[in-house]
């Protein structure tokens, strides 16, 4: 298998590289700073292409897509100033619009399993989640006031708008951890098809190392992946 990724020196993103290679995956990732990615201890089958996402036209990147069986977007906004209210505001959905188009223009049956790394935050319409009083209040403020919120929820509704289930290029999977941590090991976590408590007032945990090892298990394990395709699954640490 052959795993693309995009954003793979971020703190999510360095737990999916490491465990699709400690599994022997070749994978790819575009990065604009590949130092983290100097630290990892098997580089044998890594490649790193140093660029912004945004900045590869649909060629390039369709020529990059070469051989690629999947794609995991773990691109996300930097928690700063910057990050935050800062250019480029849509980076998520413009990087997984122009990861689809460059899928699409290629001349090939194959069919690319697509893994978006989401939030709680945001609802599955599909699934008829809805949100409290108290949530719709503070999640229009969010959606208001934070780019990366609109950012998220618009990479999403992408996916079901544009790629639906009799798709002939790609299937998708968009992972919605709750509050991100770190942690140095994989710990035992539950999945759900939708949010288990209160994403705004009881939010739960979910370990980065964690998002990781279940991205990498999606790719690798036919049977889950059939499980969870054009679906929005949740996921917690265990002692949530």
């Amino acid at each position: 298998m052959n795993v693309l990724v995009l954003g793979g020196n971020g703190a999510t993103g360095l737990h999916v590289v490491n465990q699709l290679l400690e599994n022997k995956v070749e994978v790819k990732t575009i990065v604009r700073n590949p130092a983290k990615l100097k630290l990892l201890g098997n580089q044998e089958h890594l490649e790193i292409i140093t660029a912004s996402i945004l900045d590869i036209d649909t060629a390039k990147l369709s020529a990059i897509l070469d051989g690629v069986d999947a794609v995991v977007s773990c691109l996300g906004h930097t928690i700063t100033v910057k990050g935050i209210w800062g250019k480029p505001y849509g980076v998520v959905t413009d990087a997984i619009r122009n990861v689809c188009e460059a899928i699409r223009s290629r001349e090939t049956t194959k069919v690319v399993k697509l893994v978006l790394m989401n939030t709680t935050a945001c609802l599955d319409s599909d699934a008829k989640e809805t949100h409290t009083v108290g949530e719709r209040i503070v999640m229009a403020l969010l959606r208001l006031l934070l780019p990366p919120q609109r950012d998220n929820e618009q990479a999403v509704e992408y996916l079901k708008r544009v790629i639906d289930k009799n798709d002939r290029h790609i299937e998708w999977v968009a992972v919605r951890p709750d509050t991100l941590l770190d942690e140095e090991t994989v710990t035992s976590y539950t999945v759900h098809g939708s949010p288990t408590r209160s994403p705004v007032f009881n939010s739960g945990k979910t370990s980065r190392i964690n998002v990781g090892n279940f991205m990498m298990r999606l790719l690798c394990d036919n049977e889950l992946w059939e499980k969870w395709k054009f679906q929005m699954p949740v996921i917690y640490n265990a002692a949530e």
